[in-house]
């Protein structure tokens, strides 16, 4: 079996899987600010989710919101009380007290989330997640590919109501939902609106179709789940500033759980 542990900003997702990959348990618990808070819960949510046989879990993938530097956790922006080697060792004696000796690993989260949503796909995929910020990843064949480590789409710099910003100051789902009166991206439904998601969506992405010739494109994130909404304008946009042929958009299958899913691919691909 396999542990999988997406820590957000706000909420950490707990999963357990079994070996072919079926999810047996979920659950969701705040992240809270201050880390001795969040190592408490953590330890109270685990006792929830792990097996009877504790020697059956393989592997532990933890998805941290921050720096990673050879399998250690470091700063996090939106946890900045955090320590990053005193959480991973906090995390580590836990686990140990519970009995389970599994080896941990630590990814990005746009990395899990592409593993999972671009693993079927031949050639090279491009996946992009909308939500507090951009992120994303760069999948060949299955495998994240090297150049995805250093894949930061959202600092892409552009031009936008006559004003210059990272892209994902213009295109994230925390900036749509800001020039939407504080409405929840999943409930725009305007044309007016949907069609500026896709002005939004299409100043970035053309920068990044030419430079990286993708196969297709995966995008994820809250917004996408009205991408049918504005995925024809979003093509035509793109088709206009490319000047040749886009290639195969689509959604994400598992917007919400992609990240939980891609740590149970990365834990498996560990330990076989």
């Amino acid at each position: 079996m396999y542990i999988a542990i997406d820590i957000g900003g706000t909420k950490t997702l707990l999963a357990l899987f079994s070996k072919n990959g079926r999810l047996k348990k979920r659950l969701k618990m705040k992240s809270w600010q201050e880390p001795e808070k969040w190592t408490q819960e953590l330890s109270r949510n685990l006792s929830r989710i792990l097996p009877f046989r504790k020697k059956s879990i393989k592997a532990i993938t933890i998805s941290y919101p921050g720096v990673l530097e050879n399998n250690t956790p470091g700063r996090a922006v939106n946890l900045p009380l955090w320590d990053g080697p005193e959480i991973a060792k906090n995390i580590r004696n836990l686990f140990n007290f519970k009995g389970v000796v599994a080896p941990i690993f630590y990814k990005n989260d746009a990395d899990l989330g592409a593993l999972y949503e671009c693993f079927n796909y031949t050639g090279k995929t491009l996946y992009l997640t909308f939500g507090t910020g951009i992120g994303g990843g760069i999948v060949r064949d299955g495998h994240l590919a090297r150049e995805s480590a250093d894949f930061e789409p959202g600092h892409i710099k552009k031009t936008y109501q006559r004003k210059r910003h990272d892209w994902e100051k213009i295109a994230s789902s925390k900036a749509i939902r800001a020039a939407n009166n504080d409405l929840d991206v999943r409930k725009i439904s305007e044309e007016k609106a949907l069609n500026d998601i896709a002005c939004r969506f299409s100043i970035g992405l053309s920068d990044l179709i030419r430079e990286y010739q993708p196969k297709q494109i995966v995008l994820s994130g809250p917004v996408i789940e009205v991408f049918p909404g504005f995925k024809d304008t979003l093509i035509k946009l793109l088709e206009e500033n490319l000047k040749t042929e886009v290639p195969p958009i689509y959604p994400a299958k598992r917007p919400q759980e992609s990240v939980i899913y891609g740590a149970y691919l990365y834990g498996k691909s560990k330990n076989s």
